[in-house]
This record gives structure tokens, C-alpha cells and sequence, in this order.
């Protein structure tokens, strides 16, 4: 339960099982709304967050919600929300990650698609690019710039695991920089944004102490992991290198991993 970052509105969120063979949200709060699910062909809009739109129905930035699932590799799930965004909790995608293993995690006897990788893949788009290489494990690598200070460049490559993903990535942050939020607020976003759920990053410091020093690399991967969940497969072996991405350009490189 809680407030979207973004809409400021109220949801109560409820993660279900089930064994579709994908994850889908379902807007209680809309009749006869029908499920939205977690593709890429479902993307409505990318400012500042994911969001999926199916029918009269959509859902606003989902990303940390999947991140949490790609990062415990669930396949399948329900996710039921009274609201139009999930609640941002502490800005992170610890608290997710917590209540679906507290729930319990069952292995399903269908098979799950895997994308497998088998020769280079690149896109760049001005600033932003992305390589993707055959590996040995599945490992992100992302690059942050930013002309300010106090993070100008931070660098981290992460291998996927369960238990990496939740010391390493999950508790990182959310975050914007102080001269960015008149922008937000204007465009109708951040309404629900406080010091308990974001990183403020000042000309001179940070609105709370961070939790790792190079937390804001380490959301931009939480927020990779998240977005690439849209391709609906597992991601086989390999090593995805991006620098400077957001979220329009991780779905532009998830439909370009579904195409090969």
C-alpha cells in the first residue's frame, strides 16, 4: 500500500500466482478492464517511468515491480492494483523483492522461453548506446554520465543472481537531480516524490545518505533489469554493456533482442 511516485495516487498492490506463462497487472479500480501484459507491444509511454497500456486500461512505471521479478526470475504472476501506479515504497525494488519471497516461489513444470544470444548486438541512438555479446552468465554493465559534480561518471557491472541482485541492486534507489524537479512537477510527474522514496542530488549534496556511493548507477541497472523483463524470456548467457540509456532506449533494445 502507499502512493505512486509519479501520480501521487493511492494503490494497494497484490502480487498472485499463477501459471500463464507471463506477467500481467490487472486494474481492479476499472471495470471491465482487461489484463495488461508485461510486453513491449504494450508500452504506452516512457517519460520518467514504463507504462502499459492494454484497452481502457493502463499502468504507470511498472519497472521496479519487474525488476524485482526478472531479478528472482518469475516467470508468471498476477500483479492486482486498486490504482493507477504501483506504490513507490522507498524508491527501490527491495520491498517487492522481500514480499514475493515471502510469499514463496514455486518452480512450474512448463518450459520458459529463453533468449538465447548468439552474436553481437548493438544500438545507439546520440549519446546512448547498447552492446549485447554471447557470455558465460547473464551480466549487465552500465555507464552513467551526468555533468554535475558529485556523479559525473559512475561505472558497475552486475552478474544476475537471486541473492546478488537483492544485496547488490534491489535496495538502490530511485533518484533526480534538484534542478530537474520544477520540470517534473510542471509535466504533471513526481507528485508523489519525498525524501523517504528519492535521491535528491543537490549542487552540494544529497537529500538522505546514500546506501551505496554509486547508488545512481546501480537504480539505472535495477531499471534495465526491469525494462528488458518486457522482452517475455528469460535472457540466456551474455553480457548487455549500456551507456547512457533510459527507459524509451531499454524497450527500443528489448524489441531489438526479440528480433535477433
Amino acid at each position: 500500500h502507499g502512493v505512486g511516485i509519479h501520480t501521487g495516487e493511492k494503490c494497494s498492490m497484490t502480487f498472485k500466482p499463477s501459471q500463464q506463462g507471463y506477467i500481467s497487472f490487472v486494474r481492479t479500480d476499472i471495470a471491465g478492464a482487461q489484463p495488461i501484459k508485461a510486453e513491449v507491444g504494450n508500452v504506452s509511454s516512457t517519460l520518467r517511468g514504463t507504462n502499459l497500456k492494454t484497452g481502457i486500461a493502463e499502468v504507470h512505471t511498472v519497472e521496479h515491480v519487474l525488476s524485482a521479478a526478472h531479478g528472482l526470475a518469475i516467470t508468471d504472476m498476477i500483479v492486482e492494483m486498486d490504482g493507477p501506479e504501483p506504490p513507490i515504497m522507498d524508491g527501490s525494488s527491495i520491498v517487492y523483492a522481500k514480499a514475493m519471497l515471502e510469499a514463496g516461489l514455486e518452480e512450474l513444470p512448463q518450459v520458459y522461453p529463453v533468449l538465447e544470444l548468439t552474436k553481437k548486438i548493438e544500438y545507439s541512438e546520440g549519446n546512448i548506446s547498447y552492446t549485447a555479446i554471447p557470455a558465460d552468465a547473464l551480466t549487465f554493465t552500465f555507464v552513467f554520465l551526468r555533468d554535475h559534480p558529485l556523479v559525473s561518471r559512475q561505472e558497475y557491472t552486475f552478474v544476475m543472481g537471486k541473492d546478488s541482485y537483492l544485496k547488490e541492486i534491489a535496495p538502490a534507489r530511485t533518484f533526480g537531480f534538484e534542478e530537474e524537479i520544477a520540470f517534473l512537477r510542471a509535466h504533471g510527474l513526481a507528485k508523489g516524490g519525498n525524501i523517504d522514496n528519492c535521491v535528491v542530488i543537490k549542487k552540494d549534496g544529497f537529500s538522505v545518505p546514500l546506501r551505496f556511493d554509486n547508488e545512481m548507477v546501480r537504480h539505472k541497472i535495477l531499471d534495465m533489469i526491469g525494462d528488458l523483463k518486457l522482452t517475455g524470456m528469460a535472457l540466456g548467457p551474455m553480457h548487455i554493456t549500456c551507456t547512457g540509456g533510459g527507459h524509451k532506449s531499454n524497450v527500443e533494445f528489448a524489441k531489438i533482442l526479440l528480433k535477433g
